[in-house]
């Protein structure tokens, strides 16, 4: 190992290496260069060895806990550290890897007293070694769900990191802060705040549970603020508490202590903030849900099971994902997957009579695995729905599609689940939000503006109507409406709004306060107050949709505009961006094609045609002013305004749409004409023009014969013997 002598250990117990594990280095190399040629049993052995003969030397149990760990064998891992600290037990490193070993194998809550201990002890003495430790937590908690908890423990590992890592975990943040499945609420930044405390042991009492928060030792602030705010009634003390209380996984209790602030706040809209934190959190963990059911079955045929399935006027068959498209490498890739609908579906049709009365409603799904020969696996199905009624019909249409005889000839037989083989992909859903979820299934050749358009009408009806009218657990099991003219009731209305705003951005739609029935009485929390002073760092995702856009000084909407882009909540991105491009000095601080494509987004999603037709051309313009990649740009904005053409099938332009695109660009970039062409069979386009030119590029030959893609292009591309150019090339 050829480390300096004076050169930090690295066991990182803080010593120099000389004076810590200097006389078990170059043995540590060889182990872990068996490890590293997975030789790693013999590793274990060597370190056992080492452990015996220098009992007193971290580096070989760092080192066993590492490739334990490596090995996710967690468990196992504890044995090592455990002995390690009882030679040296403020070691820090062992003392982190001990938290995350044991958080690993047994869960945050389980391992939090080890966790808090390793970040008060890695203060002591290092504090960026509790960097892998509060990611690996962040992690893991996301993947769980505890999304108030994840957020907060991506933020301490960038706050413990050293310079070095701190960019790669900014960009953990920013991903986590841009993912729009997680309610944007939970999103962003949340402080802890200041407020009067006039008892000097209150006093003294608060600002060690701001210390504990700031380490990350959650809970043990929990409790402190938690005490001062019984003592005192204080919002501010309640709300901090509660968000200790998240951050430590604590959900349940940290609804009640949100519950508790709101009633007892002052200000309207923050009332409602924490009363909509307080709902989320309830729903996070409610008991009342829609549960997923999954059937699995062995298969002997496979051919003669997907036959039968396929000739089944319900069960429909999609596309599966090719190997390299998978990410999950080490999972067996379906080899077919069906819909199960509740009506059939004339698949040649363009779906002209579909209506939301008869609209075809997914049910459930099949996913089929072929054997693995290899590894003596059988032919697997798995049959998925939610209970209740689409189960039901949904096992029924799977014993129709095979019939007795034909289970006989598949030689398909339930499997009795385990833990191993359980892989839903559905997962349960709030009985009060379930009136909100709907999958619906179309004819191929149906144009999407039309499904569109039903979506829309379906957003319609369930948020002016059907929401209204479902009875709510943060009303007290009232509906909405039944809750209007209670002013007791009156937050917790306005919160229940924020709540099924979050609910249908993760579903893809979203809320305009006009769209909720007008006899709630809803409307949008008031704006800030702001000034030329007003600094927004410390702002809520849900606050900073409050800021006065028009009333900002340019820095300020430019620090604002960046928060807005992060976030992506579509009221509030689309107001920060008219004001932009409203501000001659902000658009040259911008990137205006990402301000044109996010405003085009932004108006698909609303279903506004003309005005994202309007922002698409606003995009073409700017790129046509880019000398250096214009026709590149350019021809990205065409393909963007092609694809939404592409959703009417009956526009008038289209055609000619596409024809100037296939002479303007087509010559310079073949692929284009391929696009093109794949783009009319797709969609089942009759354009007489593209008949035409297709026979026309067919007498086109090189020196050699036929051109073909990966050849120099033609024209005059070739003649100067220059390679077929790609968008993205200079």
């Amino acid at each position: 190992m050829s480390i300096d002598s004076y050169d930090p250990c690295p066991c990182n117990s803080g010593k120099k290496y000389k004076f810590c594990c200097h006389s078990i280095g170059d043995e540590i190399s060889k182990i872990s260069h068996l490890h590293e040629t997975h030789q790693t049993a013999t590793a274990l052995q060597l370190l056992e060895r080492l452990k015996k003969n220098y009992p007193d030397q971290p580096l070989s149990y760092i080192t066993e806990a590492q490739i334990l760990m490596a090995e996710r064998r967690f468990e196992d891992a504890l044995k090592p550290l455990q002995q390690c600290l009882e030679h040296d037990p403020d070691h820090p490193a062992a003392h982190s890897l001990l938290a995350t070993s044991t958080f690993l194998a047994l869960g945050y809550k389980q391992a939090q007293k080890t966790i808090y201990t390793a970040l008060q002890k890695c203060a002591a003495a290092d504090v960026s070694l509790a960097t892998p430790l509060a990611i690996s937590i962040a992690i893991a908690l996301q993947m769980r769900g505890y999304f108030l908890a994840a957020r907060e423990h991506f933020a301490l590992a960038m706050r413990v990191a050293s310079q070095e890592y701190k960019q790669n975990l900014f960009m953990n943040l920013l991903e986590f802060d841009g993912d729009d499945q997680i309610p944007y609420q939970f999103r962003g930044v949340h402080i802890l705040q200041r407020c009067p405390i006039e008892n000097d042991e209150q006093q003294e009492t608060f600002e060690k549970a701001q210390r504990l928060a700031n380490l990350g030792c959650y809970r043990l602030a929990a409790n402190l603020f938690k005490q001062i705010a019984e003592a005192t009634n204080q919002a501010t003390l309640w709300k901090n508490a509660a968000f200790c209380y998240a951050w430590a996984t604590d959900e349940n209790q940290a609804a009640e202590l949100f519950h508790q602030a709101a009633t007892i706040e002052d200000d309207f809209a923050e009332s409602v903030e924490l009363e909509t934190l307080a709902q989320l959190l309830d729903l996070n963990n409610t008991g009342e849900v829609v549960e997923s059911v999954e059937k699995i079955y062995e298969l002997e045929s496979l051919s003669k099971f997907l036959t039968l399935l396929e000739q089944h006027p319900q069960l429909l068959r999609g596309n599966v994902p090719t190997p390299e498209q998978e990410q999950e490498l080490d999972e067996r890739t379906p080899v077919a997957y069906f819909q199960i609908v509740d009506s059939p579906i004339d698949m040649e049709s363009k779906g002209e009579d579909i209506t939301l009365e008869n609209v075809p409603v997914v049910i459930g799904d099949i996913d089929v695995f072929d054997a693995d020969r290899q590894l003596g696996q059988s032919g697997l199905v798995r049959l998925y729905a939610y209970e209740g009624d689409q189960i039901t019909a949904a096992e029924k249409l799977f014993d129709e599609a095979l019939g007795e005889q034909g289970k006989q000839e598949c030689g398909l037989k339930a499997v009795e689940q385990d833990d191993e083989l359980a892989n839903n992909p559905l997962s349960p859903v709030p009985v009060e939000q379930w009136p909100l979820f709907f999958r619906w299934s179309f004819p191929q050749k149906m144009p999407i503006i039309k499904r569109r358009e039903l979506e829309a009408q379906q957003w319609k009806i369930l948020i002016s109507e059907t929401w209204s009218n479902t009875k709510l657990a943060g009303l007290d099991g009232k509906t909405p409406q039944e809750a209007v003219g209670n002013e007791e009731l009156k937050i917790e209305l306005t919160a229940a709004a924020y709540v099924l705003d979050a609910q249908v951005l993760a579903l893809g739609h979203f809320l305009n306060f006009d769209e909720l029935d007008p006899h709630l009485g809803i409307s949008e929390l008031p704006e800030l107050s702001v000034d030329e002073s007003s600094h927004f760092n410390t702002c809520s995702s849900m606050t900073q949709n409050r800021i006065p856009v028009k009333a900002l000084t340019d820095p300020q909407l430019m620090y604002v505009f960046n928060r807005a882009l992060l976030i992506r909540h579509p009221r509030f991105l689309y107001d920060v961006l008219i004001e932009i491009l409203n501000r001659d000095e902000c658009k040259k601080e911008v990137d205006l094609d990402r301000v044109y494509s996010t405003l085009t987004e932004i108006c698909h999603k609303r279903n506004l045609r003309e005005e994202m037709l309007s922002w698409i051309h606003k995009g073409q313009e700017n790129a046509r002013g880019q000398s250096d990649k214009a026709f590149e740009s350019e021809l990205q904005w065409k393909m963007r305004e092609l694809s939404f053409r592409l959703e009417d099938t009956t526009d008038p332009e289209l055609s000619g749409f596409m024809k100037q695109i296939w002479d303007r660009y087509g010559k310079k970039t073949p692929q284009i004409k391929e696009y093109l062409k794949a783009f009319a069979q797709a969609f089942d386009l009759d354009i007489p023009w593209m008949k035409e030119a297709i026979l026309l590029d067919a007498g086109h030959t090189t020196a050699e014969g036929i051109w073909s893609p990966g050849e120099g292009a033609p024209d005059d591309a070739s003649d100067s013997g220059q390679k077929l150019w790609l968008p993205g090339q200079s």
